[in-house]
């Protein structure tokens, strides 16, 4: 357990983890994009970071590899998938960060000031933004760690170059500029819609049932889900229900057949199976060998 201004982080048992030096966060390109502290992290199950409400700095997730979840204090879970950022502001509400899945969670973390000149919304929550190619970030960030490692970044111009071409992808990735009016508005509908499924996972949900809430047609939902889940809208709403009800086994005194019905499922039999075709373990041996997080 490590413990920072405004943030607990727990560390897992398997891990990579490397945070910024101060001789990289002094280096031209990260002063000037005022970047307080980051690293970069390959974290197994056991991950979770929490952080509290109008913590004074914005933080910035962006996922390489696996996913994470954030559980925001309003109740609001979001998964951050590869290819994606999640940006909390200044002012935004508290949240807990945890790895998602059996993947670890591959990813870099920026804690920006206020002034910060690579985020441009003056006032914000949070918000889910778009990477185009993560995995040129990871191999920029890796150079930038190595070299500074080996003690020779000061005058090396490969790492400079490294750390200008980060700097100018992640001011892209914040930049509204990079979010398309037509983008920004899928995003936000599908936000709202997987809100509204997390506050009613007892209910069934069709797709129907998702193609009214976001007034769109079967075919758009599905290249949506696609696009920015790699799953149908079926296969999504069933991970929401799968990893609520894996939360439910492991940390409730609740019944497997009351967590059944929990996630919207009338016949237990029917959970069960969904479940161990999810899980590749039935919920009583899924209650029974994984540790309580």
């Amino acid at each position: 357990m490590q413990r920072y201004t405004r943030e607990i982080i727990h560390s897992p048992r398997l891990f990579e983890q490397w945070h910024f030096t101060h001789t990289i966060l002094q280096s031209k390109q990260f002063a000037l994009m005022k970047v307080l502290q980051g690293g970069y992290g390959i974290h197994d199950t056991d991950f979770w970071v929490e952080r509290i409400g109008n913590k004074g700095f914005s933080i910035v997730i962006l996922c390489i590899s696996g996913k994470g979840r954030f559980l925001m204090e309003d109740g609001t879970e979001l998964v951050l998938n590869k290819g994606e950022a999640f940006v909390s502001g200044p002012d935004g509400q508290g949240h807990r960060e945890e790895t998602l899945g059996p993947e670890p969670f591959e990813h870099i973390w920026l804690m920006l000031s206020p002034e910060s000149p690579i985020l441009h919304y003056p006032d914000f929550d949070y918000r889910i933004l778009e990477i185009a190619n993560p995995a040129i970030l990871r191999e920029l960030i890796r150079l930038i760690i190595s070299e500074d490692l080996s003690g020779s970044n000061a005058d090396n111009a490969a790492s400079d170059q490294a750390e200008r071409l980060f700097m100018h992808l992640t001011r892209r990735i914040l930049s509204p500029a990079s979010d398309g009016k037509r983008e920004k508005s899928h995003k936000g509908k599908l936000t709202e819609l997987w809100n509204q499924v997390a506050q009613h996972l007892d209910e069934e949900w069709s797709v129907e049932d998702l193609c009214r809430v976001m007034n769109c047609s079967r075919s758009q939902l599905t290249r949506l889900c696609r696009e920015y889940y790699s799953q149908s809208p079926g296969e999504k709403v069933k991970e929401m229900k799968m990893e609520y009800a894996k939360i439910l086994l492991t940390t409730s005194t609740m019944t497997i057949r009351e967590i059944a019905e929990s996630v919207g499922f009338d016949r237990f039999s029917v959970f069960s199976s969904s479940f161990s075709s999810y899980a590749g373990m039935s919920p009583r041996e899924y209650r029974k060998n994984v540790p309580v997080p």
